[in-house]
């Protein structure tokens, strides 16, 4: 095991090595590749130590719905994070209820950011769901009142995309992040999310309504709030 230390060392070392002065970031350079070498480590390694991980609730059962996972993937995107979905299974008499949680994997403290943004917009989201639904006529059935949620908060999801800008992860960083899921997780699986049935015409007008709300939504701005301090709780 590698002292914390010697891990800090070679990271701030290797962080100098890109120094605009030649001979500061030279010097920082040799240094850390001595320290490497001594500690049977490659530069992969040392991204590897600065991953962590971060878990939200996914308000979602064995498998989520599409808007959900919609959901991860901008948020992930918009920090520079993965996401695996987990689900674990509680047993209850002879009744099995799954608990669905996003693990978000990331570096220099973007998993936190990233599980806190997606729990912030997963509210937000889930509270714009509930007052279209609540507007819809009392007499359409039940299957028509869910499709139409549904896809009510998959184009939110669309609108709100077209605020952020991704974040592209360097070779070596997305490396690490696959090489630590898999050291946690081994080989992991395509998630295949849940859809409720094809649109229908009637349908469209929830998608355009979802689409107008997703739009006014900002993502930096959102996990601008009191709610901050949430993220040490996470």
């Amino acid at each position: 095991m590698i002292p914390d230390r010697i891990m800090r060392k070679i990271e701030r070392c290797m962080a100098l090595s890109h120094s605009s002065n030649a001979n500061e970031a030279g010097i920082a350079l040799r240094q850390a590749q001595q320290l490497m070498q001594r500690y049977g480590l490659n530069e992969q390694d040392i991204t590897l130590a600065s991953v962590t991980d971060h878990m939200a609730s996914a308000q979602a059962g064995k498998v989520p719905p599409r808007y959900l996972n919609a959901l991860a993937t901008l948020v992930m995107k918009a920090f520079g994070a993965q996401a695996i979905y987990l689900a674990t299974p509680q047993i209850r008499g002879t009744q099995i209820r799954w608990i669905g949680q996003w693990q978000f994997l990331g570096t220099d403290g973007a998993s936190q950011v990233t599980a806190y943004a997606y729990e912030v917009l997963q509210r937000q989201l889930i509270r714009d769901r509930k007052a279209y639904q609540s507007g819809l006529n009392r007499r359409i059935k039940r299957s028509t009142r869910i499709r139409r949620g549904d896809a009510y908060a998959e184009a939110w999801v669309a609108g709100a995309r077209e605020s952020i800008v991704p974040v592209e992860l360097s070779p070596a960083a997305t490396e690490a992040l696959e090489a630590y899921a898999e050291r946690q997780h081994g080989e992991l699986c395509s998630l295949s999310s849940r859809q409720r049935g094809q649109l229908r015409h009637h349908d469209y007008q929830a998608v355009h309504q979802g689409y107008d709300a997703g739009r006014q939504v900002r993502l930096h701005d959102a996990i601008q709030t009191p709610e901050r301090e949430a993220l040490g709780h996470g």
